[in-house]
């Protein structure tokens, strides 16, 4: 019964390597990040329009619920 005499020293010893080796991966991961090297995400799309404030203080609608154009640019 040599195997169940050298499972109580071998199995510590490979938990302990393997933990460790973990370990390591995972700091190693957290000093070289990836998603820093990707470019900004795409900025919100301007559209030419303003859009007024649907509701006044006194909660009554305020102006025309479509939005309203630029001054010098035609409405699409």
């Amino acid at each position: 019964m040599i195997g169940s005499f050298l499972v109580p020293i071998i199995v510590p010893i490979a938990a302990f390597i393997g933990l460790a080796a973990w370990l390591g991966l995972v700091f190693w991961a957290d000093a070289h990040p990836g998603w820093k090297a990707h470019a900004a995400a795409p900025g919100p799309e301007v559209t030419g329009a303003e859009v007024p404030p649907a509701v006044t203080e006194a909660g009554a609608p305020h102006g025309s619920e479509q939005a309203v154009p630029l001054r010098g640019r035609k409405a699409a």
